[in-house]
């Protein structure tokens, strides 16, 4: 299976990672109060902590004073508005997020080992610190029950925490080296993840906390972004193995496609209302489209140059996507093609 070579590949990849999001941080950690409108559906039942579980969460919290506002540009819609505040940690490198159902937006920090709550209306943050030690808190969902997922991209566990009780339940992940990444949840409030590492996808059981991993054709693809359709597939991209793919639950069977770009970096991935799949191209600076039905993919090239397109979102106003290096918030109009 290739699991001694994946240590070395791990700490490459995920040191590089890291020394290119401090960059992109520096001083200001800045959080889009805009997001706050593009909530998720993630659907899951209600859970408790596990017998045993950690005691509470180490806990701080700070008042936040917005650190600039800028509205949108002549060519974007007016109504939209950027604010900007400081984390409580300059260094924390604030990575994914998520928004709960009251607008809270929870995020992970990941060269502090933390997590972190930011309420909007009153301006304040919270954060926690993950039990396990140096576990590069990465990915962050929150079901809809309120209960928060995390990938420990290098602790190799899925963690669940409970914002009621503040207690932790760690779930370890067989799969040495696994680097758990995205998580997204399945209707029945499953929590499905990709493990960049480990060139799998995993799905953790929400009543009995067994993960079962399905292995992906491609090796060293490093699977990365992850989304669920409505009929419940599962489709994650491959950065290094420049592929999209999907996991049928039913079946278990795993198949690839390759986009019409070479080498592209597919990151992160979203389903339209439709079903349709938008991927993020982020070494060809272009927005992917597969439509599953059809079998048929379009590219569409983003006006900035070099600009990395990294996460992605669809909605009923279109796809929405952010540029690492052109320091963008992008929309694309399906129906025009125009961005």
């Amino acid at each position: 299976m290739g699991g001694k070579l994946r240590p070395e590949r791990r700490k490459v990849q995920f040191e590089g990672m890291r020394r290119s999001l401090t960059a992109l941080n520096g001083a200001l950690a800045a959080l889009a109060v805009l997001l706050a409108a593009c909530s998720g559906d993630d659907d899951a039942p209600p859970s408790t902590p596990a017998a045993g579980a950690p005691p509470a969460a180490a806990a701080s919290q700070l008042a936040a004073t917005p650190r600039s506002e800028a509205t949108a540009s002549a060519t974007a819609p007016s109504r939209l508005t950027a604010r900007e505040f400081d984390l409580p940690r300059a260094v924390a490198v604030p990575h994914s997020i998520a928004i709960d159902a009251s607008g809270r937006i929870w995020f992970t920090e990941l060269n502090a080992n933390r997590f972190g709550m930011f309420d909007p209306e009153a301006r304040r943050f919270r954060e926690f610190v993950v039990p396990t030690a140096n576990a590069h808190p990465h990915g962050i969902g929150v079901d809809r029950d309120g209960l928060v997922w995390i990938t420990e991209i290098e602790g190799g566990k899925i963690a669940r925490f409970d914002p009621q009780t503040e207690q932790f339940t760690e779930f370890p992940i067989d799969t040495p080296n696994s680097g758990p990444h995205t998580i997204a949840f399945d209707s029945r409030g499953n929590v499905w993840f990709t493990e960049s590492g480990g060139d799998k996808v995993g799905v953790l059981d929400r009543v009995s906390g067994k993960i079962t991993e399905y292995q992906v054709p491609t090796r060293r693809s490093t699977p990365y972004g992850l989304t669920i359709d409505k009929e419940g597939v599962v489709w994650f991209a491959e950065l290094t193995g420049h592929k999209i793919g999907r996991v049928d639950p039913k079946t278990g069977e795993v198949k690839e496609f390759s986009p019409p770009t070479p080498g592209q970096g597919a990151r992160r991935i979203a389903v339209d209302p439709a079903g349709v799949l938008w991927f993020t191209e982020f070494n060809a600076s272009k927005i992917g489209r597969y439509d599953p039905v059809a079998n048929a993919f379009k590219e569409y090239t983003i006006p900035t140059a070099g600009s990395q397109p990294y996460a992605i979102w669809s909605d009923a106003s279109g796809v929405w996507f952010s540029e690492f290096d052109g320091n963008k918030v992008a929309r694309l109009d399906p129906t025009t093609g125009a961005f």
